[in-house]
């Protein structure tokens, strides 16, 4: 069985398919660096799963796929590589790769196939070259594909002769042909030197993980993980059913408490219904009561009406001296006033800026209280891992080096004794026994030169290759390091422009502020002021109201308002509503009808009886009702006697335009009163009519005058169902509506004078957050460059110091080249000589004598690596000690330097703290 070939497909540095053969035996595959040769070996182990990406060289899986395939801009991108192991002298196993589900399959390297037939013969594939000669190929493969997508995930698929299958599977059939994980199959540089120089139970192990053993004790460890995990269960759900049993208990309890509880709401609700029957006998009697106390308060309303009426009068004169009085003020000091109101606006803009320097300097000390304590539990951390290291470092000195001295010196103790006892053995026998011993001591000295200098060639190799690996990265990263500071150095100088700018800006956005919000206070007092304006004419419109309300009442008017509210049935309106009359006439009828215009007209006496019950009940005052069905108007005489009177127009119900059906309603209202154009005219006929003339005086029939001022004149007028209002009521009501009018414009300019105020607030904050990260920003890029500057200047010295190193190493490696192979010459010449002498003749004893002493060395070799080993991890210790003392000594002076700066924040936080109190 062998590897026989590779395929790789888009991996690492291989694009497009690439099949590498490898033949029988040795191969060995050559090249200068970076032409691949690794990569070979990475894909074997990518392929069959026994790496990690960390094992490959890689971060990520994704990073395994070709650079070239991964930057042409496709949705995904696939790597592939693909292992062929010929097994054609090894057909029983094949046939079980092949079967692996057959209980006879389970068949590994090395086992005797079955004779009993039951297996089926392996499928064989036949070549045939040019001479037509055929040869049996009997090969098993195992591809792994890498699926790749542009956002950055990927797939991972596994297939065994191109059937797909899981890692596990895989594994499971790599172990019947001794492939490990954790196994040797693949030897890494410096495996080799690493194996010869590790002791006897690393050796073991090895061996072990080749035997299997190792794999087994894995199985125990995982059984016994399994039955610990099983016994954990088994006592948490014990735990679980006590918790049940005691749930169940409680449950019972209540179960008994809501029985109870059911019992009692039966009472509880046979009680309520008893109290709801005592609350009703309550509330009756609380009705009485505040039915008793309604008619005294009526007493008390009429007391108070005189009282407000007095304290009205009192208002009204206070009002005009307070107008006057402001008048007065504004007219002194609106300039003064429009000053102090600009210095107020900018003297709380400096406010608000300390404030919100303040809050900056106090989200700093905490931040710089935070970090405080982290330094000093980091100090605490390092003191007491120290103390530990010191501890075990004295354990180390005082208990493990003396116990390892002892042993090693016991055992040089027993080799000199052996060696003694040798000598004497020596000095005994033959000359040829002399012989050999000198032999056997060349041997020995020779071997003790050679060896250490094989070691050290080896780790001269491994370190040379290392150097010159150290070197070319040093000096990629010291090219990367110099570009990396051009480009800070080039960030450092525009992010310092754009700081200036900031820095600008921010004031800039500060002044357009305070000049924002003196308009908005300017603006805000504007609106106080009219609103309180507005108060006081609401206050005097509701008065009028009042007053006008009033009249109406004692007019009749608000209970006629009532009746035409209740939309009763039969209600044909008020008077005034029912008739339309010329204005040069409505004067004079208005004053004729007087308070008749404001009478009810009904269908029927039952329409007005009702509605007289309603206004008994509500107790909205008197009114008088016109029912048509039983009106009995007086006669009105011909008008043709009135045609020789000078100055008559007529009867007065003659100048109405109503309706048919309302005629005795008007007949009634006007009966035969006669209309004259003047005064003088009427008097002639004074007694004799009742006469109105257009002026609105009116004459009795029985002598009586009734004329002057047409002040407290009637507020109803024919044509309307309302009664009009006063001028001085329509003029608060306009002035109501300018106020309203200016108070829309004075909140529409607050409204956008808060806007702009929220927009410049928000971009002053947002500037100065920015001018924040630009100050953040050019710190880190001045540490970045500090950190820059001394990385490249340890870059340079290390990479002057490897070169040194890497000189010398070569050096010394070419004189190991020219040296040992003459030494190795030697020791093979000493070695057959020795060979010869032995053959010639044997001595048990000596030959006894010499194997002990070969014992005895290697023990002592072992007890001199021991305590080696022991010394190194003192040493180790001991570098630990001083990294850590180094770190205690930063945290000491990273804590006094956080001090500092919490101190000269405090001394800000004050002086911003008196400039505050100034402000």
């Amino acid at each position: 069985m062998y590897v026989k070939r590779v395929e790789l497909t888009n991996f690492k540095s291989f694009g497009g398919t690439t099949p590498i053969p490898l033949l029988p035996g040795f191969t060995v595959i050559s090249g200068p660096n970076g032409s691949g040769k690794s990569n070979l070996l990475d894909a074997l182990l990518f392929c069959l799963g026994l790496a990690g990406s960390k094992g490959m060289r890689a971060e990520r899986l994704p990073d395994l796929v070709n650079h070239t395939q991964a930057t042409k801009g496709r949705s995904t991108v696939e790597a592939a590589v693909t292992t062929v192991f010929d097994l054609s002298d090894e057909i029983d196993l094949y046939q079980a790769l092949m079967n692996p589900n057959e209980e006879n399959a389970d068949i590994s390297l090395n086992e005797p196939a079955s004779e009993n037939g039951n297996q089926s013969a392996p499928d064989t594939v036949y070549e045939f070259n040019g001479n037509g000669n055929g040869s049996n190929n009997v090969e098993w493969s195992v591809t792994r594909k890498l699926r790749v997508t542009q956002q950055g995930t990927y797939t991972s698929n596994y297939y065994i002769n191109g059937e797909p299958c899981t890692l596990t599977e895989l594994h499971e059939q790599l172990e019947r042909m001794r492939i490990y994980p954790e196994g040797y199959n693949v030897v890494l540089q410096g495996d080799v030197t690493r194996i010869i120089s590790m002791n006897g139970r690393e050796r073991r192990e090895i061996i072990d993980e080749l035997a299997g053993v190792a794999s087994f004790d894995r199985k125990i460890n995982q059984a016994k993980d399994k039955l610990d995990a099983v016994k954990d269960q088994e006592d948490k759900f014990h735990i679980v059913e006590r918790e049940l049993i005691e749930q169940r208990d409680r449950l019972a309890q209540d179960r008994i408490k809501a029985e109870k509880y059911k019992k009692l709401r039966s009472e509880v609700q046979a009680k309520e219904q008893w109290e709801i029957v005592i609350r009703y006998e309550q509330a009756a009697q609380g009705v009485r009561k505040i039915q008793e106390q309604i008619q005294s308060s009526e007493k008390e309303i009429a007391d108070l009406t005189e009282r407000i009426a007095a304290i009205d009068i009192q208002i009204e004169t206070v009002t005009a001296e307070l107008e006057r009085l402001n008048v007065h003020v504004r007219s002194m000091g609106e300039e003064e006033m429009l000053a102090l109101q600009s210095t107020v606006a900018t003297r709380g803009a400096e406010l608000r800026q300390l404030e919100r320097q303040q809050e900056d300097l106090q989200k700093a000390s905490e931040e710089l209280i935070q970090n405080l304590g982290k330094y000093q539990r980091e100090l605490q951390e390092n003191q007491q891992t120290i103390a530990a290291l010191t501890q075990e470092k004295h354990s180390i000195e005082t208990q493990e080096l003396i116990r390892a001295t002892q042993e090693r010196d016991r055992v040089k103790e027993l080799l000199d004794r052996k060696r003694d006892e040798a000598n004497a053995t020596a000095a005994n026998a033959d000359a040829w026994v002399q012989e050999q011993s000198q032999l056997h001591h060349h041997i020995d000295t020779l071997v003790k030169a050679l060896e250490p200098q094989r070691t050290e060639q080896a780790a001269l190799r491994e370190k040379t290759n290392q150097l010159d690996q150290k070197v070319q990265e040093q000096t990629e990263s010291l090219r990367a390091t110099t570009a990396q500071l051009n480009e800070k150095q080039i960030e450092d100088g525009d992010l310092s422009d754009r700081l200036n700018a900031a820095t600008r800006q921010v004031q800039s956005l500060a002044v357009s502020l305070a000049e924002v919000d003196q308009e908005l206070q300017i603006q805000r007092q504007t609106e106080t002021r009219l609103i309180e304006e507005q108060r006081d004419k609401q206050r005097k419109l509701d008065k009028l109201e009042a007053q006008t309300q009033a009249v109406q009442e004692a007019q009749g008017t608000h209970a006629s308002q009532v009746i035409l509210k209740m939309g009763l049935t039969g209600v044909c309106g008020l008077v005034a509503e029912l008739g339309q009359v010329d204005s040069r006439y409505q004067l004079a009828l208005e004053t004729a009808a007087g308070a008749r215009l404001a009478n009810i007209v009904v269908e029927d006496d039952a329409i007005a009886a009702a509605a007289i019950d309603i206004l008994k009940q509500r107790r909205a005052g008197r009114a008088t009702f016109l029912p048509l069905n039983k009106l009995n108007p007086p006669h009105i005489p011909n008008r043709a006697t009135m045609r020789s009177m000078p100055g008559c127009i007529g009867y007065a119900i003659n100048l109405i335009e109503f309706e048919e059906r309302y005629y005795d309603v008007f007949a009634y209202v006007f009966g035969t009163t006669v209309v004259f154009e003047t005064l003088s005219d009427a008097r002639k006929h004074l007694g004799q009519y009742r006469i109105v003339t257009l002026d609105g005086e009116l004459l009795e029939a029985s002598g009586a005058m009734t004329g002057g001022s047409s002040g407290n004149r009637s507020s109803l007028r024919f044509g309307t169902g309302h009664a009009a209002e006063s001028p001085e009521l329509a003029a608060l009501r306009r002035r109501l509506q300018e106020i309203d009018q200016i108070l829309g414009h004075c909140e529409g300019a607050i409204a956008k004078a808060t806007i702009a105020q929220t927009d410049r607030t928000k971009a002053l904050t947002e500037t100065r957050q920015q001018h924040r990260e630009l100050e953040l920003k050019l710190e880190q890029v001045k540490k970045d460059l500090e950190r820059l500057e001394t990385e490249q200047i340890q870059l340079t010295g290390g990479l002057e110091k490897n070169q040194q190193e890497l000189s010398a190493a070569q050096s010394r490696l070419q004189i190991l080249d020219a040296e040992i192979p003459t030494q190795e010459a030697q020791l093979e010449r000493l070695r057959a000589n020795l060979a010869e002498l032995e053959q010639a003749q044997g001595h048990s004893e000596w030959q006894q004598i010499q194997s002990e002493l070969r014992s005895l060395e290697s023990a002592l070799n072992e007890k001199e690596l021991a305590l080696r080993a022991i010394e190194q991890r003192s040493q180790d210790l001991e570098t630990r000690y001083q990294l850590l003392q180094e770190k205690i000594e930063q945290g000491q002076i990273r804590i006094q330097e956080a001090r500092s700066q919490q101190t000269i924040q405090l001394q800000q936080q004050s002086e911003n703290s008196v400039q505050q109190t100034a402000v």
